[in-house]
């Protein structure tokens, strides 16, 4: 990646911290940087670009983390039990800290990134269960997005009313779902 571009990211994560995706200009990316508007366009679409492109780089490490976070535990289901209760408990700590409205706006662009990160994750663990006997035989991308549909129509549900917590529900009936 270009020193341009890196410098554009950081910015915008930056600015991004402070006030919020709504919030946050190309115009105040620019005038930080000072850079024109034009020269965020050669590196970026638009606002929606570098966020997706943020939120990639997160997702990415996040796997990272998770796959380490699950590694040492002793079945496929433990480990996509505590796969999703992390996910969900991580999912649920970023809808506390965005407002309704901005959240469902950035919904769209994170889901891909949980979708490409967890989901990669997930297939692996899916995977290896079935080989392993553990999980019911079938389709593992097909299983792996019908899981990742369960928990981010969820989420939607919990960034409607943070007080709903079925959690623990949806995670069983997902372990039954693998079975």
């Amino acid at each position: 990646m270009s020193t341009t571009k890196q410098q554009i990211a950081q910015a915008f994560e930056r600015r991004l911290a402070e006030a919020g995706y709504d919030r946050t200009t190309l115009d105040d990316v620019a005038r930080e940087l000072r850079i024109s508007k034009k020269t965020i366009y050669v590196h970026f679409e638009g606002k929606r670009d570098i966020y997706a492109h943020l939120v990639a780089g997160q997702a990415a490490r996040e796997k990272m983390r998770l796959a380490a976070a699950v590694a040492t535990l002793p079945t496929y289901t433990a480990r996509v039990e505590a796969l999703l209760k992390l996910v969900i408990g991580s999912a649920r700590a970023h809808i506390d800290q965005t407002g309704r409205e901005e959240w469902l706006r950035e919904y769209e662009i994170a889901a891909d990134a949980f979708r490409q990160a967890n989901g990669e994750l997930l297939r692996e663990l899916i995977a290896a269960g079935m080989d392993a006997g553990e999980f019911a035989a079938g389709d593992v991308a097909f299983v792996e997005r019908a899981i990742a549909a369960m928990v981010l129509d969820y989420l939607v549900v919990v960034n409607e009313d943070p007080s709903v917590d079925h959690d623990a529900e949806l995670i069983e009936r997902i372990l039954r779902f693998l079975q």
